[in-house]
């Protein structure tokens, strides 16, 4: 039996939802996947891959729910991930769809983009502003978690394409 658009649809969104909440439980687990004491933000590539598969609405709305789960367990001001994720995943969205090939390696280089703006936007505005000691010694963690991260993108990218590729009768890779 075949499922019909509308089902392949919702349960392509239901495997990416159990995926970003996999990776959420893998990022904000102590002591899991960490290096150090520093630890990746598994939800960044998440989104980004998912925005590289996806229309700029369905990835601003992944990205605004990515963001507001990352929000929860970093004890920042909520909404706060959340609206710089779904600025990137819609940019990303946009990007894919018109000007870049959808490849592990472009989805390596957006990731370190959307982590870089999301560490320059944490040390700002919960560091840099309030002039702390030590202030560039926290940037340098910040770029050690980013780094990290990057890191991990491309298994994570790999996921969401075989779970894209599987669901879409058409692929933008």
């Amino acid at each position: 039996m075949t499922l019909g658009r509308n089902a392949r649809a919702a349960l392509k969104w239901v495997c990416y939802t159990l995926v970003l909440l996999l990776l959420f439980g893998l990022q904000s687990s102590p002591g899991l996947l960490s290096i150090g004491g520093v630890k990746p933000v598994l939800i960044i590539p998440a989104a980004i891959s998912v925005a590289l598969f996806e229309n700029e609405a369905g990835s601003g709305a992944f990205g605004l729910a990515a963001g507001l789960l990352w929000d929860l367990s970093a004890a920042k001001l909520f909404g706060f991930y959340g609206m710089v994720l779904m600025i990137c995943c819609v940019c990303v969205a946009l990007l894919s769809m018109y000007f870049v090939k959808v490849n592990w390696s472009n989805a390596l280089l957006l990731t370190a983009a959307a982590g870089f703006l999301c560490t320059i936007w944490n040390f700002v505005f919960y560091y840099l502003i309030w002039g702390y000691e030590d202030v560039w010694y926290c940037l340098l963690r910040l770029l050690l978690v980013l780094l990290y991260t990057v890191a991990l993108s491309v298994p994570v990218y790999l996921l969401i394409r075989l779970i894209s590729v599987r669901f879409n009768p058409v692929v933008r890779a």
